[in-house]
């Protein structure tokens, strides 16, 4: 029997604060620093979307070093690489940046890198090796990182700079020392493994014989479909079912990252003042909580594939409803609906990835699925400024993203688990918990 309480869900925690402080921060808190930046450097809104466009790519691009990263060295020193890059680049904001070539560098490539590193992949793929029946709960639970983070990050970054005096470098400052504590802690508290620790993936007892129960003694009897074998990179690709679930990258993603970028704008251009218009960024954030909680509740009960259909459908009328947001009742169900959508759809991801594929191969996986998908997603802010500069208005661009999300849930629908062609092949459901 295992003498130590289960360090999975204590993990998680851990896994929760570094996702916060190195990478919710940075990536939706700047949101509106980035608009006080381009205020203060006269940025256009293409340049302001240029900016914000390479550091988005530079947090998946990397992809495939951060797996590799992860494969040969570990987690954790991966996650202090990430962090103390990011703290870094953001000193260097706060001190050395003054012009459009100089935000690009050290905000795009410097700090967009740490949060690459840094970011949602070593987590990830902690949760995939620490738990096996209850993956989706944990996977969602370590997600709502992101929401509540992001919920936080927006008002801290904008009374951090109100109390400076409208001086956006104050934001960071205060970043820079946030990424240098989740290095600390990552440092000190993340473990590689349950073999690490000498436990089994979700706390589950070691037999007298010192054997770990064979999941594949488990069946399903709710129908939620997880592999049991070890599947190869190669093998992945050769499944179409791995290329539909990319291209779905094109709808909520894509749109995610164009209203991160662009959605204070929008709301501005409509009437609303900074401050109000800066709300709308937390409410979508923590509106995340309300899908990531419904994916925790049913996410290893019902097909993920099927909660994400509806969760583009969300997204996709969120971003509809946008355009024409007049009032603050409208502007505060939209925000929901695309805070619900995204992060059901994220979190649905990440579960599904695993739960096709296996664990083994899941870090290569994100490592390949994450610049592919950023690239496509990342198109969008260049974009949709593009189409503001030149119609003055976001409706033609959310109008696209919407249709697109649309489509994803035709996409998500086709998307079913995959049959590894092998003879000697034993993939199927394990038992829910």
């Amino acid at each position: 029997m295992q003498t130590k309480p289960f360090y999975g869900w204590k993990l998680l925690c851990i896994f929760w604060i570094i996702i916060v402080f190195n990478f919710t921060f940075p990536t939706f808190g700047t949101s509106v620093v980035n608009t006080y930046m381009a205020k203060a450097m006269h940025l256009n809104r293409k340049e302001l979307g240029l900016a914000f466009t390479v550091f988005s790519l530079m947090a998946g691009w990397p992809g495939p070093l951060v797996a590799m990263s992860i494969r040969r060295l570990g987690i954790r020193p991966t996650l202090v690489a990430g962090t103390l890059l990011s703290s870094i680049g953001a000193f260097l904001m706060a001190t050395e940046v003054n012009t459009v070539p100089e935000a690009i560098i050290v905000f795009g490539i410097v700090v967009g890198a740490g949060v690459a590193l840094a970011g949602t992949i070593g987590p990830q793929v902690g949760i995939a090796r620490w738990f096996h029946k209850k993956r989706g709960r944990a996977m969602s639970l370590v997600l709502t990182a992101s929401g509540i983070g992001g919920f936080i990050a927006v008002p801290t970054l904008n009374l951090t700079i109100a109390r400076a005096g409208g001086n956006w470098r104050a934001a960071w400052w205060l970043m820079s020392a946030m990424s240098l504590v989740a290095a600390l802690v990552a440092a000190i508290f993340v473990r590689e493994s349950p073999a690490q620790m000498g436990q089994l993936p979700d706390g589950e007892a070691i037999t007298d014989g010192g054997a770990a129960p064979d999941p594949r003694a488990a069946r399903a009897s709710h129908g939620v479909y997880k592999t049991t074998e070890d599947w190869t990179l190669g093998e992945a690709f050769r499944t179409p079912t791995i290329w539909l679930l990319i291209l779905t990258y094109l709808g909520f993603f894509m749109g995610f990252f164009i209203y991160i970028a662009h959605g204070v704008l929008h709301l501005e251009g409509l009437g609303y003042a900074p401050g109000k218009a800066a709300e709308s960024i937390s409410i979508v954030l923590i509106s995340s909580m309300i899908g990531q909680t419904t994916v925790a509740a049913i996410g290893d009960r019902v097909e993920p594939r099927f909660i994400s259909a509806v969760a583009v459908c969300l997204y996709g009328a969120g971003t509809l409803l946008a355009i024409h947001a007049v009032t603050p009742a409208l502007m505060y169900s939209y925000a929901i609906l695309m805070g619900t959508g995204f992060s059901m759809a994220f979190t649905c991801m990440a579960t599904i990835l695993s739960n096709y594929y296996g664990p083994k191969v899941y870090p290569s996986l994100l490592g390949i699925t994450t610049p592919l998908g950023t690239t496509l997603g990342a198109i969008g802010p260049v974009l949709a400024g593009a189409f503001y500069d030149h119609f003055h208005t976001y409706s033609q661009i959310f109008t696209i993203v919407a249709a697109l999300c649309f489509l994803s849930a035709i996409l998500y629908l086709l998307a079913k688990p995959p049959l590894r062609k092998s003879p000697h092949a034993t993939s199927a459901p394990v038992q829910a918990a």
